[in-house]
C-alpha cells in the first residue's frame, strides 16, 4: 500500500511537471511571437509591400522576371504575408478576416485580431521583416507619417543619402535574377533602381513615387470641373435667350393699363336731353 501511494504521488508530480513544462513552452511562444510583432512593425510592412507591388513588380514582369529567393523585400518571404492575403474589404470600410469571418470597422481592429487570435498564421520559416529595409523605402514619408519641416530639408547631408542609395543598389541588385541575357539583366537593375534608390537624394527624399501621378490627377480634375461648369453656364444663358426671351416677347405687353376700365365717351348719358336738343337746333 505504501509503495502504491509514493508511485502515485511519484506520477502526479511528473504529471504536474509536464503541465508546467507545456504552459512555459506556450508562454514562451507567445511572448517571443508579440515580441517579434512589436520588432517588425506591421503598418511600415505594409507599406513596403504596396511599393514592391506598385512599383517594382511591373518592372520584373515586364521581362518576365521574378525576384530572387534570398531577395530582402520579397513578398513570398514576408512573415505577414499569409494574414494580409487573408484580409477582405467590403467598401467603404467593412474589413472582415476570413480566418474565422469576423469583421472590423478598420483595418487597425482586424490587425489587432490578427494579433490576439491567428498569430500561429504569422511564417517563420525563412521568414522576413519586410519593415527591415525601410529606410531606403522612406515609409514615414509614403505612408504620411512623417512631414518635412524647415530645419529637416536644410540639415539633409547628402553623405547621408550616399551611403542609403549604395545600400539600396546592393539590395535591388541582390533582387534581380540573372536574365537571358547581361543587357537584359541590367535594364531591370536600372528600372528597379530608378524607381526606389532615385529618391535617396536630399532634393528628392521627401516626394513620394505616387506624387507626379496625384498632381496629374488633380490638374485633370481642376481642368474637368472649370469645363463643366463652364459648360453649364453656357447652356443655361442659351436656354433663356432662345425660350424664355420668345415667350415674354409673345405674352407680354408692355403697353400700361390702367387700373379700372375706360369706358366710350357718350354725350347723351354725359349732358342730358338739354344738350341734345341745343346741339340739333344749332
Amino acid at each position: 500500500m505504501i509503495v502504491f501511494q509514493k508511485i502515485s504521488i511519484r506520477s502526479m508530480s511528473r504529471s504536474i511537471s509536464y503541465i508546467w513544462t507545456w504552459e512555459i513552452l506556450i508562454y514562451l511562444f507567445c511572448y517571443i511571437a508579440i515580441t517579434h510583432e512589436k520588432s517588425c512593425a506591421r503598418e511600415n510592412s505594409r507599406v513596403v509591400a504596396k511599393v514592391v507591388r506598385e512599383r517594382v513588380f511591373p518592372v520584373f514582369e515586364a521581362h518576365k522576371m521574378s525576384l530572387t529567393s534570398n531577395c530582402l523585400f520579397s513578398l513570398d518571404r514576408d512573415m505577414y504575408s499569409l494574414q494580409e492575403n487573408h484580409k477582405v474589404l467590403d467598401p467603404p470600410s467593412r474589413w472582415t478576416c476570413n480566418f474565422c469571418g469576423k469583421a472590423f470597422v478598420s483595418e487597425y481592429f482586424l490587425d489587432r485580431h490578427f494579433e490576439n487570435r491567428h498569430m500561429d498564421q504569422i511564417q517563420t520559416d525563412d521568414a522576413i521583416c519586410l519593415a527591415d529595409v525601410c529606410d531606403i523605402f522612406r515609409c514615414d514619408i509614403i505612408s504620411g507619417a512623417s512631414h518635412p519641416d524647415y530645419w529637416d530639408i536644410a540639415l539633409c547631408m547628402e553623405d547621408d543619402m550616399e551611403e542609403l542609395f549604395a545600400q539600396c543598389k546592393t539590395i535591388v541588385e541582390d533582387c534581380v535574377p540573372s536574365g537571358p541575357s547581361k543587357n537584359e539583366t541590367d535594364i531591370v537593375k536600372s528600372q528597379g533602381m530608378e524607381n526606389l534608390c532615385s529618391f535617396l537624394t536630399c532634393s528628392k527624399f521627401w516626394n513620394t513615387p505616387y506624387q507626379q501621378e496625384e498632381n496629374s490627377h488633380t490638374a485633370l480634375y481642376i481642368v474637368l470641373t472649370t469645363m463643366t461648369c463652364f459648360g453649364i453656364v453656357v447652356y443655361n444663358f442659351v436656354f433663356y435667350n432662345y425660350f424664355y426671351s420668345d415667350l415674354v416677347e409673345t405674352n407680354y405687353d408692355v403697353t400700361p393699363k390702367p387700373k379700372h376700365k375706360i369706358k366710350k365717351f357718350n354725350p347723351d348719358i354725359a349732358y342730358g336731353d338739354s344738350t341734345r336738343l341745343r346741339l340739333s337746333a344749332d
